[in-house]
Order: C-alpha cells, then sequence, then structure tokens
C-alpha cells in the first residue's frame, strides 16, 4: 500500500473515530419529549388509580352515608 493510501485510511479512521464517540455521547443526552410522556402517563396512572378508590368510596359508602341509588332518586325527582 502506498504512503498515500495509508494516509487515506489513517485520516478516514481517525474520523470513524470522532464519528462513533459524538454518537456515543449522544446516547447520554435526555430526549425531553420522552421524559415528558412518560410523566404525563405516571400522572395518568396516579389519577386513574384515584378515580378508582372515589368510585369505590362513592358506591360503598354513599354521599354522607347517603346511597348513590337515592341520589340519583332524588336527581330525578327535581328534575
Amino acid at each position: 500500500m502506498s504512503a498515500n493510501a495509508e494516509a487515506n485510511m489513517s485520516g478516514l479512521k481517525r474520523l470513524w473515530t470522532r464519528i462513533v464517540g459524538i454518537f456515543e455521547a449522544l446516547e447520554g443526552i435526555d430526549d425531553p419529549t420522552g421524559d415528558y410522556m412518560l410523566s404525563l402517563e405516571k400522572r395518568v396512572d396516579k389519577l386513574e388509580r384515584a378515580l378508582e378508590r372515589l368510585e369505590t368510596q362513592l358506591h360503598s359508602d354513599g354521599v354522607n352515608g347517603i346511597k348513590p341509588e337515592t341520589i340519583a332518586q332524588t336527581r330525578l325527582h327535581a328534575h
């Protein structure tokens, strides 16, 4: 191999090494959109659990000890 070809290969190798280094550095950067979506997913899960808990409480205890059926009948007769 000629000296010129070896110099070109050496240059390409250095370029490739730098490109790999850049990609490795980019892998460590946070993904703001992905982090935001994950945060939203956690918030939605938390709200869904709270809603389930409240619905269970409503169906078992009613509001101030009044059963939901009684509340619904009262609303029906009020209209």
